[in-house]
């Protein structure tokens, strides 16, 4: 059973009562998964594959180009030039999670 407190600054938190009676809440949770090596790794591998991904489509592209009846590479290139602006975005949003500790 979840249920919704409304704190003094405005923020909500939710709760889960488990069957042991503890309580857990979405944002330990998060710090507990989301650790700042974690974060990292996860946002080198969204920039980076992102990056990478477009050089490796436009060659795709290219060689399609010069390969007429081929249909893999025009495939391969169109999803890796559109898979690379999320993994960016994604790899940018993970960046922006990084909290260090002081």
């Amino acid at each position: 059973m979840a249920q919704k407190e409304l704190t003094m600054m405005g923020k909500i938190e939710i709760k889960s009562v488990g069957s042991t009676g503890s309580t857990v809440t979405r944002r330990s949770l998060r710090n507990v998964l989301m650790t700042p090596i974690v974060c990292s790794i996860l946002a080198s591998f969204g920039i980076f594959g992102g990056i990478s991904s477009l050089f490796v489509g436009i060659v795709f592209v290219i060689i399609h180009s010069f390969i007429g009846a081929d249909t893999i590479f025009d495939r391969m290139g169109t999803g890796l030039l559109i898979i690379a602006i999320p993994m960016i975005l994604i790899g940018a949003i993970f960046l922006d999670e990084i909290k260090l500790k002081k």
